[in-house]
């Protein structure tokens, strides 16, 4: 995985390919995407894989019905819901069968507060209509695209010279305080579920990326006033 660093606009760029993948069942749109996007950083292993699926399910329909299975059918055998609460409030036993939470939660809650606070919109998004019909803030790709609408909105109020500290604050929030709380579980148990490796593998290089993003911001001076502030709509849309 090469070093995560850029501007606001390539890191933006870096969320909306990962929300991408879970927002949206694939497709040979996505699929071509995604094989220049491996070619261009040199991802052998992603693009083994890709060639691997691509040979043995020349019309992706194992990797449809993979997304279908893992994603929205609770009885298929291979269900792993890509909800936060359900993750971090499932039981887990070794070698027993994990008992997931339910897919609403205080996590979710916390993560609906977030989208009013900056503005985010997810069910404005075009992606997958069930997805869509769901309506569950707290969806992995959702949480990836809030931190791709924050990467845009920095690059414009860079343009504008504003002030970045609360951006910042709302990007480390849903960093530190969900996406890293469980995208390393989820991989996890994708890990077990998944027959191609691709959810899993791009579960994994969304762990790593907000890792990466954690360290970067780290670096970057928060204003302590905006801890505990609310940021108005109105300040995001101007």
């Amino acid at each position: 995985m090469p070093e995560i660093e850029g501007s606001a606009r390539e890191r933006a760029l870096g969320y909306e390919l990962l929300a991408s993948i879970f927002l949206n069942e694939p497709t040979w749109e996505q699929f071509r995407v995604l094989k220049k996007w491996a070619a261009d950083l040199e991802e052998s292993w992603l693009e083994e894989l890709l060639r691997e699926i691509e040979e043995g399910d020349p019309e992706l329909e194992e990797l449809q019905q993979t997304y279908y299975d893992l994603f929205f059918v609770p009885v298929s055998g291979r269900f792993v819901p890509p909800f936060e609460a359900a993750i971090r409030g499932a039981r887990r036993q070794k070698g027993g069968k994990t008992k997931f939470g339910g897919f609403w939660g205080d996590s979710t809650l916390q993560i609906s507060h977030i989208y009013q606070q900056i503005g985010f919109e997810p069910e404005k998004m075009t992606i997958f209509q069930p997805l869509k019909e769901m309506n569950i803030p707290d969806q992995i790709g959702f949480e990836l695209a809030a931190l791709a609408y924050l990467c845009q909105t920095e690059e414009s109020w860079q343009k504008a010279k504003k002030d970045l500290g609360a951006l910042h604050h709302w990007q480390k929030v849903l960093l530190e305080e969900h996406l890293n709380q469980w995208l390393p579980q989820l991989r996890e148990d994708l890990a077990g579920a998944d027959p191609t490796g691709f959810y899993t593998y791009f579960a994994g290089l969304a762990a790593e990326f907000c890792r990466e993003e954690v360290r970067l911001l780290t670096g970057s001076p928060i204003p302590e006033s905006t801890s505990n502030e609310n940021i108005e709509r109105e300040e995001w849309q101007s």
